[in-house]
């Protein structure tokens, strides 16, 4: 399976996310869980919209916009054949040094 990963597909094997990520040390970050049904993508501008709305709200940059995280989305389910599935976007602030502020926090390669 190929998964999106700061700004390229990679092979499940190679996904990779570093033990420093603030995401998984603090939990610091946004997701949303979409489903997908027989092609078609439930709410998929609902889900981004809330997506960026929780973003704001903990002053998150997400790092690609709207338009492209949904394409990345569609383009994800077409590289992988898939008509039904769970899509799960999680964005983070990346690696960090030690501590819980975010000025810490290193953000991960840019998106091409």
């Amino acid at each position: 399976m190929l998964i999106y990963l700061n700004g390229a597909f990679v092979q499940e094997e190679d996904a990779k996310v570093s033990v420093f990520d603030h995401g998984l040390l603090y939990g610091d970050g946004v997701f949303e869980g979409i489903r997908a049904y027989n092609g078609h993508v439930f709410r998929l501008q609902e889900h981004i919209d809330r997506m960026w709305d929780s973003a704001k709200t903990i002053d998150l940059q997400i790092p690609i916009s709207k338009k492209d995280m949904t394409e990345v989305i569609l383009e994800t389910l077409r590289k992988n054949d898939l008509k039904d599935a769970y899509i799960r976007p999680i964005i983070t602030r990346g690696s960090v040094t030690w501590g819980l502020t975010r000025i810490n926090a290193v953000p991960p390669p840019p998106l091409s």
